[in-house]
C-alpha cells in the first residue's frame, strides 16, 4: 500500500509508539485520526502533525468502550471519506499477579486484548463497507512470543493478540484486508517509566532500549509491504526488524 492520500486511525496516538507512528504516517501523506484517552497528549500529537504540514484530528477514546472505538473509526470516514489503515496500538502494563484482586489483571486483558479484537472487528467492517481493502496492524509484544513469570497476564494478552491477528490472514484473499502484528522489545515510552529513571538512563546509555521511531518504521513496513498478511514482526535492539515464521 502506498501511504500517500490514505486515511488512518491510530489508538494510543498521544505518546510513545502511537505518536511516532502518527508522525510517520502523516509525513508520508496520510490523514490520521489520533485516538487516545489522554486528551492533552493527543492534542499535542495533532499539533506536531500540523507543524509538519500534515493532517490529523484528535478524538478522546477509551478503547475498552465500544462506542468510543466506533466513534474514532466513524470520525475517519465522516471527516476524510474512508478508512485504509488501523493501528490498534493502545496498551497498558500494571499489576499483573492475579491471586487476590482481579481488578488490575482484568484491566490488562480488557485493554491489551479485548480492545484490540473489538477495534479490529470495527475496522474490518468499515473497510469492507468501502470496498477498498486496507491494512490493520495490532501491537503485541516480544513478551507475547515467550513466557514471562512476573507478567503472566500481560504475556497471555499479548500472545492472544499475536494469534488473533495471525488467524485473520484469510481476510487478504477474501477482502484485500491485511492484518499483521508487531512485537517490540522494551521501548522508551511512558510505559517504561515503571522501571525507574535510573534504570532507564542506564538502558539509554547502553543503547539497550528501542526508540518509538524504531517501531513506527516497522509499522510502516507492515503497511507498505503488500506481501504481508498474518505476519508477525519482531523488533529488537540486537537484531532490528525481522519476521517470526508462522
Amino acid at each position: 500500500m502506498n501511504i500517500t492520500d490514505t486515511v488512518a486511525v491510530v489508538s494510543g496516538g498521544g505518546s510513545g509508539i502511537g505518536r511516532a507512528t502518527v508522525l510517520a504516517l502523516a509525513e508520508r501523506g496520510a490523514s490520521v485520526v489520533v485516538a487516545d484517552v489522554d486528551e492533552e497528549g493527543g492534542r499535542q500529537t495533532v499539533d506536531l502533525v500540523d507543524g509538519l504540514g500534515g493532517t490529523a484530528v484528535f478524538t478522546r477514546c477509551d478503547v475498552t468502550e465500544t462506542d468510543d472505538l466506533a466513534g474514532a473509526f466513524a470520525l475517519a470516514v465522516d471527516r476524510f471519506g474512508l478508512l485504509d489503515i488501523a493501528f490498534n496500538n493502545a496498551g497498558i502494563a500494571g499489576g499483573d499477579l492475579f491471586a487476590d484482586d482481579p481488578g488490575d489483571w482484568e484491566r490488562i486483558v480488557d485493554v491489551d486484548l479485548t480492545a484490540v479484537i473489538d477495534a479490529t472487528r470495527i475496522a474490518v467492517r468499515e473497510m469492507k463497507r468501502t470496498g477498498r481493502g486496507g491494512v490493520i496492524v495490532n501491537t503485541a509484544s516480544l513478551i507475547g512470543l515467550a513466557p514471562m513469570a512476573d507478567a503472566p497476564v500481560y504475556a497471555a494478552a499479548k500472545a492472544g493478540v499475536v494469534n488473533f491477528s495471525r488467524s485473520l490472514a484469510h481476510l487478504d484473499d477474501e477482502s484485500e484486508i491485511r492484518v499483521n502484528t508487531i512485537c517490540p522489545e522494551l521501548v522508551d515510552t511512558p510505559m517504561a517509566l515503571g522501571l525507574g529513571e535510573e534504570q532507564l538512563a542506564e538502558l539509554r546509555a547502553a543503547d539497550e532500549i528501542l526508540a518509538p521511531e524504531d517501531i513506527a518504521a516497522g509499522v510502516v513496513e507492515l503497511i507498505t509491504d503488500d506481501s504481508r498478511a498474518g505476519a508477525v514482526m519482531r523488533v529488537t535492539v540486537g537484531d532490528g526488524r525481522g519476521y517470526v515464521s508462522t
